[in-house]
């Protein structure tokens, strides 16, 4: 099959340092910026339906609305299970300020990656256990400067083999319930105590699986690429597993990094109102890697 597509915008998934994405959706859309594909996961796959819908005007507000709501309280123990409620706070969120038919009805695919929770946890258990079968029966009286603990990081292999059983990419071409796939990417287990459950299965945070959806960008035959992260010098994390790296892609994709002036002072998790309206407004760098030259820098207003 030939894809049509040639312009992406890529949002990986950065818990609550995400609002720097919706400054900068703002700013592409006041630009008047059109992208073929939008692909999110995990906080990216909100900010990515927020562009879709043609609402990215209100992706602040969107932002803000999640900050002003407690997150713990004994009012979704009903609704919930259990006192953490981000699962019913995105979702609210989502109907109040992102209808599903807008994100449905779109000229512009959107593309989430979830995550199978039992696939995942299978995977990451055989690889863990074989990392720990090639393990030496016994250990050396004194550890070898800067041996790191086996589970500290998988590898590219082992990561890539926990995420080819457990990914799912999801389309609004094809899925008409875009919100449940969307608090499926972003479900933290335990944060949100109720799970997302999709064709029968149990979904949880896409970045677990694939945080950029980059290869699957490529695979459709995509070649210019805009990646936005809160991240400076345009580092992504593969997965929420992996330390952040710059993005690589074939020498002939065009690939434009948008990232931050300044560190993002928001934690992965933090609704601080002073670092979220920081981040809301800070300035981007862009850089561009044109397919046969080097490399571009410039600066852009937030």
């Amino acid at each position: 099959m030939a894809f049509q597509t040639k312009r992406a915008l890529c949002l990986p998934g950065s818990g609550c340092r995400g609002a720097f994405q919706f400054g900068v959706i703002k700013r592409l859309a006041e630009l008047g910026e059109r992208f073929d594909v939008v692909a999110g996961a995990s906080s990216g796959s909100i900010c990515g339906a927020v562009m879709v819908a043609g609402l990215a005007d209100v992706g602040s507000d969107f932002f803000r609305s999640l900050a002003n709501t407690k997150i713990l309280s004994r009012r979704y123990l009903r609704s919930d299970g259990g006192p953490f409620g981000m699962a019913t706070i995105v979702r609210e969120a989502l109907g109040r300020f992102v209808p599903n038919d807008r994100i449905v009805s779109s000229d512009t695919e959107l593309l989430v990656s979830t995550t199978r929770a039992s696939r995942f946890l299978r995977s990451a258990f055989e690889v863990a256990t074989s990392k720990v079968r090639a393990l030496p029966l016994r250990r050396p009286a004194q550890d070898p400067p800067n041996q790191t603990f086996p589970f500290a990081r998988p590898s590219p292999v082992h990561a890539l083999a926990v995420r080819s059983e457990s990914l799912v990419v999801h389309s609004n071409r094809s899925r008409s319930n875009m919100h449940d796939v969307i608090v499926a990417s972003c479900t933290i287990p335990g944060l949100y105590a109720r799970l997302v459950v999709l064709d029968g299965e149990v979904h949880v945070d896409g970045g677990a699986a694939d945080n950029t959806l980059l290869g699957e960008l490529l695979a459709r035959g995509i070649t210019d690429i805009t990646v936005v992260t809160p991240y400076m010098g345009g580092a992504v994390s593969p997965t929420l597993f992996e330390r952040e790296r710059t993005p690589r892609v074939p020498p002939h994709v065009r690939l434009r990094l948008i990232s931050p002036e300044r560190t993002i002072r928001l934690r992965h998790f933090d609704f601080d109102p002073e670092r979220l309206e920081e981040a809301l407004t800070m300035p981007f760098k862009v850089e561009v890697f044109e397919p046969s030259e080097p490399r571009a820098a410039v600066a852009c207003g937030g």
